[in-house]
């Protein structure tokens, strides 16, 4: 088996004999996901670094990872020895990827990279960048033939996602689709994306670790609709249903040669964010198609969960906190009783703890159970031979989530195990408070993930701290984790609107010392109307303690340890009636109201 450096070499020798001299690997598939199956993990084959998010460009001199600052530790220590750069992505001064290949390549040159992982907006703007240097860029797929032991396609068994939990029959959403489109002067559109498809087809699959997704396409078109999708995959009974729904099945592989030759004039709306570079081009070279712009009305119709959804999802997390009381609950007691217990043990404890539950799918992502400094790196992942073992002091940091059909779940929370220092009693101080500043939030409906965002980190920045990533991000209908376009961030524009859903997860990361974060879900909900017009509010789906034994209650205001109180007290009532024993204690223990510490 090839180590990384030989494997750079090798893919250097394909780029010469492919007349290309920079080659981009990025972590995406023809669907443009994040959490990818293993068969496209390209990326990580090459350059060795594991997590999630991250592009590997390789000149003939230089090779460089580019990643955020959730994997800047892991990437760190994953590269070392590789002979890989490490860039981090937004800090000062370190170039983009684009920008680093215009640079190498002054003198003119040719990019490679497979058009089919890469959206049409980002390859168009690198083509923007680079005409100037006189930089063209090849579409190529140079690892297929390199990667030694290459996963195969998945084609595990698609089933139906039942309208009970949908809302929507597959006709009716088909029906919704066509309205948006014709109201931005289409008739069609393409969707690449896995929770797109899912979404609109009312179809799953575990094609992908985590996540309940079929590896299909799918087109709308003026009077059909068809998935593309190995058909032998797909039960009879299925494959009816689809039919009963107006939806024609055709192979996973015709989507490109289908957007080219088919005859029927369309308009198509195309969101170049949305759609593989490669299906982008396929569409402008048909004659009878009409390529518009615009965004993906799929990803905007299940932004907004409709009442079915939304009583589903409150449900859910009912059953999630019961799990994870009874989860931790027995790591509590296997702590007291001295039992060796690492990090890995929680991850098993959770996954075992949620399966009890009915209906569950398993997990919406690998869990985070994070001791001391591990936790300082967001998306830390524990495993049997490499995790630590919990002491009786510090923090542990656990971010889990659950599948159900009537919902994802995402839920953190940071657990003092023992004598804390100073220092970590007041960065959790400050992170609840960041929390509660948006839980408590009211804000006037227009207003962007931008705007709202600072909401949460002003508690902190008083302290000139922040955190390098996102405050929260939209979560799917028994789907992703992480589904927008709804995310609290600096940078993000999609108008907030009632019935999104969205996390509230503000944390202090410090290195080589700790990591603290509380994470809740929260539905978006009306508030109040007046002469400045319609106001929203967030509520907490989420139904489960947070820690309060780390609190510094003298950091806290009086409507600070109002709303906790409160809080526990709706998890106390809603949980408690569906528990017993060890874990209706450990319940009622850890939803007792705070008070203040006498001076």
């Amino acid at each position: 088996m090839q180590n990384v450096t030989e494997r750079i070499a090798a893919l250097r020798k394909a780029m010469e004999k492919s007349g290309v001299q920079a080659y981009v690997v990025p972590s995406s598939d023809p669907h443009l996901s994040e959490y990818t199956p293993e068969h496209w993990k390209a990326r990580r084959y090459f350059s060795g670094f594991t997590g999630s998010a991250g592009t590997l460009a390789v000149t003939r001199e230089k090779s460089g990872l580019w990643t955020d600052g959730r994997y800047f530790i892991q990437a760190e220590r994953e590269l070392s020895g590789s002979g890989i750069r490490l860039y981090r992505m937004g800090v000062r001064g370190v170039p983009a990827c684009p920008e680093f290949l215009a640079r190498e390549l002054q003198n003119g040159g040719t990019v490679g990279l497979d058009g089919a992982l890469f959206s049409a907006a980002d390859v168009n703007g690198m083509l923007k960048l680079f005409r100037e240097k006189g930089i063209r860029i090849k579409s190529v797929d140079l690892t297929a033939g390199l990667w030694e032991g290459r996963p195969p396609m998945p084609r595990t068994e698609a089933f139906l996602h039942d309208v009970k939990y949908a809302g929507f029959t597959c006709a009716e959403k088909l029906a919704q689709v066509r309205a948006k489109l014709k109201e931005h002067g289409a008739d069609a559109q393409v969707y690449i994306r896995l929770d797109c498809v899912a979404w609109l087809m009312n179809l799953r699959a575990d094609d992908v670790e985590d996540s309940p997704f079929a590896v299909a396409f799918a087109a709308v078109l003026p009077d059909s609709a068809v998935l593309f999708i190995d058909s032998s995959r797909v039960p009879d009974a299925v494959a009816a249903d689809l039919k009963k729904n107006g939806v024609t099945l055709r192979g996973y592989e015709e989507i490109g040669p289908f957007l080219r030759s088919m005859k029927e004039k369309a308009t198509v709306l195309t969101d170049p964010a949305g759609i593989s570079y490669a299906l982008y081009e396929a569409l402008k070279a048909n004659p009878a198609v009409t390529v518009k712009e615009g965004p993906d009305v799929v990803t905007g119709l299940k932004s907004v969960k409709n009442e079915t959804e939304l009583r589903n999802l409150r449900d859910v997390h009912v059953l999630d906190g019961c799990a994870l009381a009874e989860g931790f609950s027995e790591l509590e007691e296997k702590l007291e009783q001295g039992e060796a217990v690492t990090e890995y043990t929680v991850c098993e404890l959770l996954k075992e703890a949620r399966a009890r539950q009915p209906g569950n799918r398993g997990v919406s992502f690998g869990t985070i159970a994070a001791y001391r400094a591990n936790a300082a790196m967001m998306h830390y992942a524990p495993k049997p031979d490499a995790c630590s073992p919990l002491e009786r002091k510090g923090f542990l940091l656990v971010d889990s989530g659950g599948q159900y059909p009537g919902g994802t779940t995402d839920v953190t929370r940071t657990f003092a195990l023992g004598p804390l220092t100073p220092e970590e009693r007041k960065a959790y101080t400050l992170v609840l408070k960041a929390h509660i500043s948006l839980a408590t939030a009211v804000f006037w409906e227009g207003c962007t993930g931008g705007n709202i965002d600072i909401l949460c980190r002003e508690p902190i920045w008083k302290y000139g701290i922040d955190y390098r990533c996102g405050t929260g991000h939209g979560v799917g209908m028994f789907g992703n984790v992480h589904e927008g376009p709804q995310n609290l961030r600096r940078t993000d524009r999609t108008v907030f609107r009632k019935g999104m859903t969205i996390t509230n997860e503000p944390g202090i990361y410090t290195e080589g010392k700790y990591g603290v974060r509380i994470e809740n879900m929260m539905e978006i909900v009306d508030a109040f109307d007046n002469e400045y017009g319609h106001f929203l509010k967030f509520r907490p789906l989420t139904r489960f303690p947070i820690d309060t034994a780390p609190v510094l209650t003298e950091l806290l205001t009086d409507g600070e340890l109002a709303w906790l109180n409160a809080y526990h007290k709706r998890v106390r009532e809603t949980l408690a009636p569906h528990l017993s024993g060890k874990a209706l204690d450990w319940l009622g223990r850890r939803t007792r109201p705070l008070s203040r510490r006498p001076a």
